[in-house]
């Protein structure tokens, strides 16, 4: 991220590399991190998302493009339009909506997700009930219930 109208939405903890977006924040532009991403709640990105290091994304935002980063926290009633890579593992909570999952990692899965396509070199652990249409993975496939 760079310094520009969108300073008052963005602060940068120094020490860890680390952007934070406020809640209600909204992005019409593609947004690149050179760093790792938290996010509040109901943040909006019309864009694809590409953060450099970790993402947690805050419960009820929207990512319209693909989203890619080293591991990811995506929170409750999370959608996203595109793609989801990462190249570590992945966490999804409650309620999350979205196309589809690239993890060279293992992927969590909480209740009430709903993933067309899921490809992951590690495990998929699923907990309760949840609506996935494929899923390919190299290690194993672990369903719990809620």
């Amino acid at each position: 991220m760079k310094a520009d109208d969108t300073a008052p939405l963005v602060r940068k903890h120094v020490q860890s590399n680390t952007y934070i977006i406020k809640d209600e924040a909204f992005f019409e532009k593609s947004v690149h991190v050179r760093g790792s991403l938290i996010t509040g709640t109901h943040v909006g990105f019309w864009g694809d998302l590409i953060v450099e290091g970790s993402l947690s994304l805050g419960n009820r935002s929207t990512v319209r493009g693909n989203v890619m980063a080293e591991s990811a926290f995506i929170g409750n009633d999370v959608e996203i339009g595109g793609i989801l890579t990462t190249t570590d593992d992945t966490t999804l909570l409650e309620g999350v909506r979205l196309r589809e999952i690239d993890s060279a990692g293992s992927v969590t899965i909480k209740p009430d997700a709903v993933i067309d396509r899921i490809v992951a070199e590690g495990n998929v652990e699923i907990s309760g009930k949840t609506s996935i249409g494929y899923i390919s993975t190299k290690g194993k496939v672990i369903v719990r219930k809620a």
